[in-house]
């Protein structure tokens, strides 16, 4: 019987589901070993490599996107209300406590120098203060969730993180730094209206075609060779780091680990709380857990371009998010076939 079992929870995974995990990790060693050893071109690449991967990962999401449910999921006072609290009166402050614990540790075990300490907590810090505008929509749409409902928290964290990135970093890092609105605009323009449009227009077009569910199943294949695609690309420009600072991975990955962790299943868990479903609260997770490494990266270069370990460590942050992330969506996809099964 357990075998029987075995073999149909293998059947509904697909092969393409089981090998994944393999691709992923030839991905990343493919690009390590491109950026050791090919680094001609690897910086064009990144500039017109990665937010063309990006689209194509958000764009079939978007497909799936109606617009009435939309609507209703931006203006529900109860899932923005929440949203807004894990977002900004939690999480920044979760992620900036668990950077000082894990790095003071290290600091204490003599594993790090006081510099190197104190440049890593900035960096960490860099990166919780900021809310993704971008994946989100992926990791929710690969884990079966509420897509209406994580662009509508998108389009609200794109508008709030304006005012409130300045404001928490000079709070949490005790530095002043501003925030080019125009970076925020190229993200939403990019990662946001344009995917989002196309999906629109894709979904208006092909909905009634006999067709439609091919076509869908077709731009899954599409999103998984874009995400494949953007992981070598990133740790093929990136992915230095990860070369020259070996020791300094481990560390960040640790942090990141436990703050990814920690602020998905408080925001899922907050959720399952107040009673929604599971889709809408694996939205809610993903929301709260997804950093938005391109404002943590632009910031790090101009305002901290004198402390060298700042910079990397934002740059090493994406490397890592990515397969962090892929491992919320494996647990989440269990824990939904568990409540299918309930």
């Amino acid at each position: 019987m357990s075998n029987a079992n075995d073999k149909s929870i293998l059947k509904q995974l697909g092969l393409k589901t089981i090998l994944f995990p393999v691709f992923v990790i030839i991905a990343i060693a493919l690009g390590l070993i491109l950026g050791k050893f090919v680094r001609v071109g690897s910086d064009s690449l990144s500039v017109y490599g990665i937010p063309i991967g990006l689209f194509f990962m958000i764009y079939p999401a978007m497909v799936k996107v109606r617009i009435g449910e939309l609507g209703r999921s931006f203006k529900n006072i109860k899932s923005v209300g929440m949203m807004i609290i894990l977002n900004y009166l939690m999480a920044p402050f979760l992620v900036a406590g668990l950077a000082y614990a894990f790095f003071y540790l290290f600091l204490a075990m003599k594993l790090i120098s006081l510099s190197m300490a104190q440049q890593a907590i900035v960096g960490v810090i860099l990166l919780g203060v900021a809310p993704c505008i971008a994946m989100v929509m992926v990791w929710t749409d690969m884990s079966k969730g509420n897509m209406s409902m994580a662009v509508s928290f998108v389009a609200w964290n794109s508008i709030i993180q304006i005012i409130s990135t300045p404001f928490l970093i000079y709070l949490l890092a005790r530095t002043k730094v501003s925030i080019d609105p125009y970076l925020i605009l190229q993200s939403i323009l990019f990662y946001l209206a344009l995917p989002f449009l196309a999906g629109i227009l894709t979904r208006y077009f092909l909905r009634n075609k006999s067709y439609f569910t091919k076509i869908t199943n077709l731009l899954g294949n599409v999103q998984t060779i874009a995400l494949l695609f953007t992981i070598l690309v990133m740790f093929w420009s990136e992915g230095y780091g990860i070369v020259e600072y070996p020791s300094l991975i481990w560390m960040i990955a640790a942090v990141m680990l436990s703050f990814y962790l920690i602020l998905f299943n408080v925001g899922y868990f907050v959720a399952r709380k107040f009673k929604f479903n599971y889709e809408d609260s694996t939205a809610m997770g993903y929301t709260v857990a997804a950093r938005d490494f391109e404002i943590s990266i632009a910031i790090a270069i101009t305002a901290f371009s004198s402390y060298p370990f700042v910079p990397i460590v934002t740059a090493i942050g994406p490397l890592l998010e990515i397969p962090l992330m892929l491992l919320l969506v494996l647990i989440q996809l269990r824990r939904k076939r568990k409540i299918e099964a309930m």
